[in-house]
């Protein structure tokens, strides 16, 4: 495993204009594609790169589903979608400039107008499938166990005092956003926990190029390729190089764990049902 330390950052000018950007090859000076810990400015444990760690009986177990989840289209991903966003009319959210393939599966906090907790769509309908992703959600965690132990132990505390109903079973994990075969605009993660780290996950099908994972502020990208994981500190700013498809079955996979910050909350999957019906409830009252 290769250690490195981070010395130097670029100005806070420089990354201003690259927010919310597809990156390129400029944009890095070091592509790290081997088995990598990287030190923050601070000498904290920033990212831990492992080259074709997904054992393959895992990836075989759970690619139909997750291929599935491109079906899953959003223009709701923020900076991360790579595009503009456009305001629809005065007063509504505004939208990115296209759709995208990206699913959140596991469980989702009371926020807007769902003022309770849930599982996301998918998981709540496909709760067959949702558990065939399993097997890759704690091999992954097992992973951040051993690479990144005291970030995973102070997301554990939380875990351990959120109730368990929505928690993704023997995994340090409440959430997964799965994104297809799109690179995403430099921007950070929100809504995940300080305290801890994220993890992504890639598989490939056929012959997909670029891709890279970019942090341009400390200009260092990681050549994602099948299989390889990586455990990094997704608040730092992180986008990816275009994408490029050579083949006509050309596919990649990103799946990014996380615990969401406000699952703690939560009470039981029940009592939150109970909650649910309230809100509809009202809201037919109100229309």
């Amino acid at each position: 495993m290769i250690d490195i330390r981070l010395r130097k950052k670029i100005s806070a000018e420089e990354l201003e204009q690259k927010k919310g950007k597809i990156l390129t090859d400029e944009d890095y000076n070091l592509l790290i594609h081997k088995d990598t810990t990287v030190r923050g400015l601070d000498g904290q444990v920033m990212a831990v790169f492992q080259k074709g760690v997904i054992p393959d009986e895992i990836v075989d177990e759970t690619y139909d589903t997750l291929h599935e989840l491109k079906g899953y289209q959003t223009n709701n991903r923020g900076l991360a979608s790579g595009t503009p966003r456009l305001q629809k009319q005065a007063g509504m959210r505004s939208a990115s400039a296209k759709t995208i393939s990206s699913a959140i599966v596991g469980s989702f906090d009371a926020m807007g107008a769902k003022q309770y907790c849930r599982l996301t769509a998918f998981s709540g309908r496909e709760m067959d499938k949702y558990k065939k992703l399993f097997p890759l959600f704690v091999f992954i965690g097992d992973e951040m166990k051993k690479v990144a132990p005291a970030r995973y132990n102070a997301q554990m505390e939380f875990v351990n005092r959120t109730h368990q109903d929505w928690v993704i079973p023997n995994t340090p994990f409440t959430t997964v956003t799965v994104n297809n075969s799109y690179p995403t605009g430099v921007h950070t993660d929100k809504g995940d926990l300080d305290e801890g780290i994220s993890t992504l996950a890639c598989i490939k099908k056929g012959d997909m190029a670029g891709g890279y994972l970019v942090l341009p502020e400390y200009r260092i990208a990681f050549k994602m390729e099948h299989k390889d994981l990586l455990i990094f500190d997704a608040h730092q700013w992180h986008g990816n190089t275009e994408l490029i498809k050579n083949s006509e079955d050309g596919e990649r996979i990103s799946v990014v764990c996380y615990y969401r910050t406000r699952m703690e909350n939560c009470d039981s999957m029940e009592s939150e049902y109970l909650k649910r019906l309230k809100v509809q409830e009202k809201k037919l009252v109100n229309d």
